[in-house]
């Protein structure tokens, strides 16, 4: 958990952990679509590559780096790792909500990714200028929600990044940026 008088964060068991894979030199994260699929309250949304905690994880930052594995084929090590985020809590239509552990994980370049089509159907590095750019968030109709329901998001093609994901990155990059008057 994190705790935010030290800002250090011990990795103690979450229900699920995600990772921003940064790519310094073009300046883009790594952002998935997930997979259409019924027992997934987040189900063809853009996510974070990241995942439920099981019980042989021995921490949240194992859980984000099987995860980013699982899902994409990119297998990175504790050593990428740039920075853990405050847990942040995944809200669902029903259910409890989920805590998440956020994990920033720095690469040089923008990496190939081979996807697990159970898991994901698509995949994008986007830049970061795109997230910053104020002229690209905009209220949206989001999939599964009422049509005259509208929420904070970027268009990134025919699904909006919306959520947790969007709330997440938005939180991220204020943090990177000093505020969040710079958006």
């Amino acid at each position: 958990m994190y705790d935010i008088r030290t800002g250090v964060n011990d990795f103690r068991p979450s229900d699920a952990a995600v990772a921003i894979v940064h790519a310094g030199t073009k300046n883009s994260i790594l952002l998935i679509r997930r997979a259409e699929r019924e027992d997934d309250p987040w189900s063809g949304h853009w996510s974070l590559p990241g995942g439920r905690t099981d019980a042989d994880d021995p921490d949240a930052l194992h859980t984000a780096l099987r995860e980013l594995d699982e899902e994409c084929g990119i297998r990175l090590s504790r050593a990428h790792l740039k920075t853990e985020l405050p847990v942040a809590q995944a809200r669902r239509k029903t259910g409890p909500w989920l805590s998440v552990a956020p994990f920033v994980f720095e690469v040089e370049a923008e990496l190939p990714v081979v996807l697990d089509p159970r898991e994901a159907v698509e995949a994008k590095w986007v830049p970061v200028s795109l997230l910053l750019d104020t002229e690209q968030h905009r209220l949206s109709a989001v999939p599964g929600m009422p049509a005259d329901m509208r929420f904070p998001a970027v268009a990134l093609g025919a699904v909006p990044l919306w959520g947790f994901t969007y709330r997440l990155l938005s939180d991220w990059l204020d943090t990177m940026n000093g505020s969040k008057e710079n958006r």
